[in-house]
């Protein structure tokens, strides 16, 4: 059984319409578990409670969107669930019993008082395995549906948006139904050995296209309340997007999900400041910052909550970024050849896509400062020019961005800091202008380098 067919007739429209990024730039913005023991974005969002609602999960995370009605349909579902504090306990181990139960391959039993004779007394001489999982799942499919219909008959909702209310159009097809009647409404005694054979007859074969689409939507709906969870739990924000030729985007409030007690910023950019340049001193700030806005614009194509008290944007063609790069062993390239070949791809797919958001940290610091210096100014001069679609571009060379200063396309942004008895402070709070504080030589001085280097050698010499 393929529980996951739910909007599978949308495939095509989603090859039109999809929403682009690359392996790098999932592995850079960390959406899915890389390593044991390290978070990921998908850890902190999954709070699903079947193992159906967290592949599914997955699933979603993995296909962002470009279809300004589904995804707004996605939001508008968890935002009414996270709105009306509205939760289903789900229980797995029911769950998982239902669809077992569905993939069994023995023949659904006869409906027929004669063969349901038989079939029981046949399993009192010679117990067998099937019969036990039928009787099983069909306890289990019953305490599951009850459970939903006293979800969905809800006096304070008079009416569900969306996908709920298409979830709520098949529970009710089964509560509705004349051949389900007997089945949802018997009482919670053991089933008989008639009710057994009717009942694995009505949802193995007559129903079992119902049964299945209510198993999907409720892979769905777990995967929605695990979203609306987070949601109110961490103060996350709904986002708005908005189709315009305009690649005006607006977020207040943001921060990165994985960091604990994180600071929060704003930022705004527009087809006039197209492209914002980030500058501070080592560990200010700037990749998680960089970080930050990439979640932010990927969560939002997906329609889930985002780390941000608000956020508008417009529809974007693709994501790709440029944070934690490396050489190529296979391919021979250099750590800086595959900035450049990162560079040139990204380009090309700007050309095919249109509107794309994109990020670069610390750009071409694989050579050496007077090449990395004129690629970097050629390069954003370059990209600067480019109005639909947005740069953000960090660089711990700020002579370019004194370069760039009199560019009216451009916003500065920095991280400052300051020494306090020799040892660097921060705030991470994101700044106007440029800063031109380096403090790379005294985080290595304080870490004790040069006198375990002295050490070594004068115990040498003796």
């Amino acid at each position: 059984m393929n529980v996951y067919r739910l909007g599978a007739e949308w495939d095509i429209k989603k090859i039109k319409m999809r929403f682009d990024t690359d392996r790098q730039t999932l592995s850079d913005l960390n959406i899915f578990p890389q390593e044991r023991g390290i978070k990921s974005v998908f850890d902190y969002y999954n709070k699903t409670q079947t193992k159906g609602g967290k592949d599914l999960l997955l699933s979603i995370m993995r296909e962002p969107l470009n279809d300004l009605t589904e995804i707004n349909s996605r939001i508008y579902s968890i935002k009414f669930l996270h709105d009306n504090d509205l939760y289903c306990v789900l229980e797995r181990k029911d769950i998982d019993a239902i669809e077992y139960y569905l993939k069994l391959d023995k023949s659904v039993l006869k409906n027929h008082i004669i063969d349901s004779i038989y079939d029981y007394y046949s399993n009192r001489v010679k117990p067998t395995n099937e019969y036990y999982l039928i009787s099983r799942g069909i306890n289990c499919l019953y305490k599951h549906v009850r459970n939903l219909i006293d979800f969905f008959e809800n006096d304070d909702i008079p009416e569900f948006p969306g996908f709920l209310a298409e979830f709520k159009s098949e529970v009710d097809r089964i509560k509705y139904h004349p051949d389900f009647n007997s089945f949802i409404n018997k009482d919670r005694k053991k089933l008989n050995l008639r009710q057994i054979n009717r009942f694995d007859h009505l949802i193995r074969k007559s129903e079992k296209e119902t049964i299945v689409k209510v198993l999907e939507f409720t892979y769905m709906f777990d995967s929605y309340i695990s979203l609306a969870c987070v949601a109110k739990e961490q103060k996350l924000g709904f986002p708005t997007l908005i189709e315009t030729s305009n690649p005006k985007i607006k977020i207040e409030g943001f921060f990165h999900p994985l960091i604990e007690n994180p600071v929060k910023n704003d930022i705004n950019f527009s087809k006039d400041e197209n492209l914002c340049f980030v500058s501070g001193a080592n560990m200010a700030g700037k990749s998680t910052f960089l970080k930050s806005i990439g979640l932010c614009v990927y969560l939002s194509h997906i329609g889930f909550p985002v780390p941000a008290r608000t956020m508008l944007t417009p529809l974007f063609h693709g994501l790709y970024t440029t944070i934690n790069i490396s050489d190529n062993i296979n391919k021979g390239y250099s750590h800086y050849y595959s900035e450049v070949k990162r560079v040139k791809d990204i380009t090309l797919l700007i050309k095919e896509r249109k509107r794309v958001f994109v990020i670069f940290d610390e750009l071409f610091r694989g050579t050496n400062v007077k090449d990395a210096f004129d690629a970097t100014l050629m390069i954003t001069r370059g990209f600067s020019r480019i109005k639909n679609s947005i740069f953000l571009i960090s660089t711990h060379i700020v002579e370019v961005g004194k370069e760039l200063e009199k560019s009216d396309s451009i916003c500065f942004k920095c991280f400052e800091s300051k020494l306090h008895r020799e040892k660097p402070v921060y705030n991470y709070i994101l700044k106007d202008g440029l800063s031109s504080e380096r403090l790379g030589l005294t985080i290595m001085k304080n870490e004790g380098i040069l006198e375990m280097i002295d050490e070594i050698a004068e115990n040498e010499n003796k």
